[in-house]
């Protein structure tokens, strides 16, 4: 059995573990599980390699996540699946899809990530009729003043509407949401977000990873 925390993060799309280099580095000692992805494949299938290679690291001990936009999706189904979460931090997520990905599908028909984020989508859908007990702490990146409103026709993080990341599902019984201006993926690199798990997942320790 481990004697530190096990975290897990999930990646946005496109992305890889390098996303996770930062808070790896700042955050208390741990172990850690980076479950990488292609946008290209099925949701199913992710979540068939997630679920084994968590179990691989972890056999079922307690388990926290740290997700970032389209892999805070992912990791929401993922923590059906592996039924021993303590705790889910959520960066940025498209909660209720994505505007630009609703017009860019009719545009790349073969985009499997367009096809999931577009509001309505099947995968949208199932992300708005999952119940979580658990704690979760939605954190939205509601972007800095050289963001374009006119863009996206909303208040945005220079990728997803605030709008979107404040749509926490109904069944997350146990949600709080943090809103900070910064931009979409300038949030991986927050120490405001540091803290955050640090209180949420290390309860407030400061001893940083070797």
């Amino acid at each position: 059995m481990h004697n530190k925390p096990n975290l897990i993060f999930v990646h946005g799309s496109g992305q890889s573990q390098l996303s996770y280099n930062f808070l790896q580095i700042f955050l208390p000692e741990h172990n850690s599980l980076c479950l990488e992805y292609s946008t290209a494949e099925e949701p199913s299938d992710i979540l068939k390699r997630f679920k084994f290679l968590a179990d691989q690291e972890f056999d079922g001990e307690h388990v926290s996540i740290v997700a970032h936009s389209y892999g805070c999706l992912l990791g929401t189904l993922f923590s059906k699946e592996y039924n021993n979460v303590n705790n889910f931090i959520a960066l940025s997520s498209p909660w209720e899809g994505s505007r630009s990905a609703k017009w860019l599908a009719y545009v790349f028909r073969q985009s499997q990530l367009f096809k999931n984020t577009n509001p309505g989508s099947s995968l949208i859908k199932s992300i708005s009729d999952t119940l979580l007990e658990f704690p979760i702490t939605n954190i939205i990146s509601t972007g800095t003043t050289s963001n374009d409103e006119v863009g996206m026709g909303a208040p945005n993080d220079g990728l997803l509407t605030v709008e979107t990341q404040r749509a926490v599902p109904k069944g997350f019984s146990d949600c709080e949401s943090i809103e900070l201006s910064v931009s979409h993926n300038e949030l991986l690199f927050s120490m405001d977000v540091m803290e955050i798990i640090k209180d949420k997942i290390f309860d407030g320790t400061t001893t940083i990873s070797e």
